[in-house]
């Protein structure tokens, strides 16, 4: 009888302890989710500090959206500059007529260039957005089922496939301004016996050089 009872107390307090150790998992659970959702909700443009504050899955969880943050904002940046050194270039500017013509060689060279980069951020943002992209993401970084959902469903509070969308339909716009800017300035180059400048203003001796010019111009006016 006496042995019986041993029995029963040494099960009570195994119990106890499976009890006490689920409850604490669980509060642990709840608490890095707690402290990964005020992490996600401080971050901004100027504020992506990508120190990880959880731990374990949801350590990995706050390290990819982190870094997922810090590449939309990086691009968003780079973006920027690029469209900021086109409208500095003045590509139709008869001053850059006159310094970098007939043969456009610098800015072509350089519009061509920037047509790469913004191909290549453009790339890196679709990347983000990308279901194949994000699993392979997860699963190199170990994330378990569970927590592969909770990361895709940060992504969708986030709104970060709508924020991306939206990138790629004003870059559209700028990618056709870039290829109009290309398109009269490769004009030009081709055609570089039939045009000059006198007084500051761009001549030619063919009507046909001239309409082909004024209609090329007129496709470089597209509302960004």
């Amino acid at each position: 009888m006496k042995k019986q009872k041993t029995i029963i107390a040494i099960l009570v307090v195994v119990a106890i302890i499976v009890v006490a150790v689920v409850l604490f998992l669980v509060y642990r659970d709840i608490s890095a989710k707690n402290q990964l959702t005020e992490e996600i909700n401080s971050l901004s443009e100027d504020n992506i500090n990508m120190e990880i504050k959880t731990t374990g899955q949801y350590g990995i969880v706050e390290k990819l959206v982190k870094e997922d943050f810090k590449t939309y904002y990086d691009s968003i940046k780079a973006l920027r500059e690029n469209y900021d050194e086109v409208a500095n270039i003045k590509a139709l500017n008869i001053e850059n007529y006159k310094n970098d013509g007939p043969e456009f060689n610098t800015t072509l060279e350089t519009l061509n260039t920037i047509k790469t980069e913004d191909q290549n951020l453009i790339a890196t943002l679709n990347d983000l957005i990308d279901e194949t992209k994000i699993d392979e993401k997860a699963n190199n970084n170990g994330l378990k089922d569970k927590y592969k959902q909770e990361y895709k469903d940060i992504l969708e509070q986030i709104k970060l496939a709508e924020g991306v969308n939206k990138i790629k339909e004003t870059d559209a716009k700028f990618d056709g301004y870039l290829n109009s800017l290309i398109d009269v300035l490769t004009y030009m180059k081709d055609n570089k016996d039939v045009w000059f400048i006198e007084n500051d203003t761009l001549k030619s001796n063919s009507q046909t050089f001239i309409d082909e010019y004024n209609q090329k111009v007129e496709q470089t006016n597209i509302e960004l």
